[in-house]
């Protein structure tokens, strides 16, 4: 063999030999991410409390990037259909979801199509949104007592709306309806907006929902019994929380998800860049707005909450006999 090709093997093979180096996440931020538009998947239909967040926060991120986010409404399967999605798209962060407790809370229920604990990269937890127990401001029932006694004494008459039925909003109904021993009936909705149109609109008697029964009960037109969790808001100070009440609660905060497998340069940028989406004044409005609470994690703080999360609800589920057979 003579000179010339010798050396055209040897580098040839150096050649070879670089490529893998070059792959994978060295090569995804040499690429400078982002070079083309990223898709944001929205679990519930506009109108809503996640709609509301989420179009400022992209429109922050747009900015940031210097390349557009594009907020697309996915609704279905309380949440899961976009978490469905995510899952089998490329993790190279041009796709992303925002998810609540659903996706925990639903596998322990009935067969999905992903698992909590391996399927996602969480990026960031975000904010959590008071659940309220709202009726309507011309209704007989003064506090969650007068409601629940009225249940108790009229079964099967009181229908309550929720667009999380099988989540932290329809739980926290599950868990008075069982510690009081009585019936009522759960109507699922597949958006905040649309539960709370239906309240007004007398086609069902109460709602456990996010807030976007803010407006309406500073309105006049309904009435807030009790938020669900441990403490009372700022926000609304006379009002009850469930578990000074003598009840458990669940709570339903949100994060920005990407498939499992993000490169970690990717996974670092964008969690610093929805955190800062967190303190722009668009954003802060609608936070301001719809009494949101800042309950912000960085990626390795949610991805341990996460999992978390992902045990709990096997244990919670199953105790509230809900399991799935």
């Amino acid at each position: 063999m003579n000179k010339f090709k010798i050396g055209t093997v040897i580098l040839v093979t150096l050649c070879a030999a670089l490529i893998p180096v070059l792959s994978g996440t060295e090569a995804l931020a040499q690429s400078k991410f982002p070079s083309r538009p990223i898709n944001f998947m929205i679990p519930y239909p506009p109108g809503g409390f996640f709609d509301a967040l989420s179009r400022p926060m992209v429109d922050y991120a747009s900015k940031a990037l210097g390349q557009t986010v594009v907020p697309v409404n996915k609704p279905g399967g309380s949440g899961s259909l976009a978490l469905s999605l995510l899952k089998s798209m490329a993790p190279d962060g041009y796709n992303l979801a925002v998810g609540s407790n659903s996706m925990f809370s639903l596998p322990p229920q009935q067969e999905m199509n992903f698992d909590p604990a391996k399927d996602f990269t969480y990026i960031c937890r975000t904010v959590d949104s008071p659940l309220g127990i709202v009726v309507k401001a011309d209704s007989p029932w003064q506090s969650l007592k007068d409601l629940v006694d009225y249940a108790r004494a009229n079964p099967g008459k009181i229908k309550y709306g929720t667009a999380n039925p099988r989540g932290a909003l329809g739980f926290n109904m599950i868990i008075i309806g069982k510690k009081e021993g009585i019936q009522w009936e759960m109507v699922p909705f597949a958006g905040g907006q649309l539960v709370v149109n239906a309240l007004l609109g007398g086609h069902i008697q109460a709602i456990i929902q996010g807030p976007e029964w803010v407006p309406h009960v500073d309105a006049g037109t309904l009435r807030l019994l009790a938020l669900a969790g441990e403490r009372r808001t700022k926000r609304f100070p006379n009002t009850p929380c469930t578990g000074e009440l003598g009840y458990d609660s669940t709570s339903a905060p949100l994060m920005v998800c990407g498939p499992a497998g993000m490169p970690k340069e990717i996974v670092n940028l964008l969690d610093a860049t929805f955190k800062a989406s967190l303190s722009d004044p668009a954003t802060l409005k609608i936070i301001e707005q719809l009494v949101l609470i800042d309950v912000y994690m960085d990626h390795a703080q949610t991805t341990k909450w996460a999992l978390e999360q992902t045990d709990y609800y096997k244990k919670f589920i199953k105790e509230i006999g809900l399991a799935k057979q």
